[in-house]
């Protein structure tokens, strides 16, 4: 459990920080639409620091059930971890129009390679602790 727990939090912080960089870069918002969750009942209105941790308890979830569904056979890997990337790609529709955050070509880059890094530390600390 610890190894989940300190996993989810450092790629979830090292996605954040990710996002935020290159929105400072490039003039997107990103990291916006990443923590927004004033569209679920009860949440707007939350300070951006409550935000951010509940985008690190999602992160610990994810961190959970990667570590828990990682394969054992390498080629198995390669394509479990396009799965996982191709989700959190997807993502970037329904939550992007949810926050109402601007969408643009060059967010959803960011968001890809964002997800892509997010996903590449995982199974990095996966790998490593096997």
């Amino acid at each position: 459990m610890t190894f989940v727990l300190v996993n989810g939090l450092i790629a979830g912080l090292i996605f954040a920080a990710f996002l935020a960089l290159c929105d400072g870069l490039f003039g997107t918002s990103t990291f916006a639409v990443l923590i927004d969750v004033s569209y679920v009942p009860g949440m707007a209105g939350l300070p951006s620091v409550i935000e951010l941790l509940i985008h690190l308890l999602i992160s610990v979830v994810v961190v959970f059930f990667m570590a828990y569904f990682y394969p054992r056979d390498r080629r198995a890997t390669v394509r479990f971890l396009l799965y996982w990337a191709l989700a959190f790609t997807v993502a970037y529709l329904p939550f992007s129009l949810l926050s109402g955050t601007p969408m643009s070509f060059v967010a959803f880059l960011i968001w890809i390679v964002g997800h892509v890094l997010y996903t590449i530390v995982v199974a990095a600390q996966i790998e490593r602790q096997r």
